[in-house]
């Protein structure tokens, strides 16, 4: 089995906000040398209002978060994790958010009920490190399709 020990999948912070995806582990049921789902828990942080929500990805939803980059590189809202299975994560641009920043939503869909908005200063390219997190991911964690 490749290495399981905690990534990042997302990580979007400046000096005082951060919302980050931490995979925790990944989880083999079929006993191949792929992982069938990724165990993680989305951590919010602010001065405000800290909190994480634990859920669990497949390969479907590492793609589905390549093309979220995509949207949102095209200067477009998007939307991640729609399911209803697990926590759902949206993304402003700056351009279009009333904070003047990448605003950051989780809403426990399935849990809590609780949906926060976190505003983060980000750099231009923000998305790039993103893809590297999402690549590095996919590297230590390949999932069965």
């Amino acid at each position: 089995m490749p290495d399981s020990s905690l990534s990042e999948l997302i990580q979007l912070s400046d000096e005082e906000q951060d919302v980050t995806l931490r995979i925790i582990e990944g989880m083999s049921f079929s006993g191949s040398d792929q992982y069938d789902a990724l165990r993680g828990e989305i951590v919010i942080s602010t001065e405000f209002v800290s909190g994480h929500v634990e859920l669990y990805l497949n390969a479907f939803d590492l793609d589905s978060w390549a093309a979220v980059l995509d949207s949102f590189d095209a200067g477009r809202k998007a939307t991640w994790l729609e399911s209803g299975r697990s926590p759902r994560v949206m993304l402003a641009p700056a351009e279009e958010s009333e904070s003047g920043c990448t605003e950051v939503s989780v809403y426990d869909v399935t849990g809590s009920q609780v949906f926060v908005t976190v505003p983060v200063v980000t750099p231009p390219d923000w998305t790039a490190r993103q893809r590297q997190l999402l690549a590095e991911a996919r590297n230590r964690f390949p999932l069965v399709r």
